[in-house]
This record gives structure tokens, C-alpha cells and sequence, in this order.
């Protein structure tokens, strides 16, 4: 499957999620954040990793904060709590 464009799938308009591919082994998820929004805590029920493609936030895990930017990927753990504040429009991917 081929997506092209991935970061104008989606406004900058509160918090948008958009399921870009999936199978039995993984999911591709889009996330769009606009400024000054928070992703609230919460875990995910697999391993992960995320992709900046946009934008600057501070990704708290585990109560400590990191601060993203375009380019920058995270991994993490599953059931390991996390939230994302958006500094400025954002876009990142999301592989689980």
C-alpha cells in the first residue's frame, strides 16, 4: 500500500488520529495535535515508536520529559505511561 503526502492527511484541529496501515504484525497511525493541546496520560498495549514529522512537543514518559522535533523518534514500552504536549502545530507517526 501507498501513501503519499502523509502530513497533509490531516488539519491542525485539536487532536486527529488517522490509521494510515495495519496488519497482524504492526499499526501505522498519523497523529495531528494542534498547538497547545495535550495528549493525556495513557498507555499502549504493545511496544511502539514514533516519528516526528512536524513541529516541537514535550513527550512525558515515565514522568520524565522529553522534548521532540521534526526528524527526532522515540521508542517505548507498552503499558508505560505517557502524554504529549504540542509547543507548536504537530504531526508525528506512530508504529505499535
Amino acid at each position: 500500500m501507498k501513501t503519499s503526502n502523509i502530513p497533509d492527511l490531516l488539519p491542525f484541529d485539536g487532536i486527529k488520529t488517522k490509521k494510515i496501515d495495519s496488519n497482524e504484525h504492526f499499526k501505522t497511525v498519523f497523529i495531528s495535535i494542534q498547538q497547545g493541546e495535550r495528549l493525556n496520560t495513557h498507555v499502549s498495549p504493545t511496544d511502539a515508536f514514533l516519528y516526528v514529522l512536524e513541529g516541537n512537543a514535550n513527550f512525558n514518559l515515565a514522568g520524565e520529559a522529553f522534548f521532540l522535533s521534526p526528524g527526532d523518534g522515540m521508542s517505548f514500552k507498552a503499558h508505560v505511561e505517557h502524554s504529549v504536549n504540542a509547543l507548536t502545530d504537530f504531526k508525528m507517526l506512530l508504529f505499535r
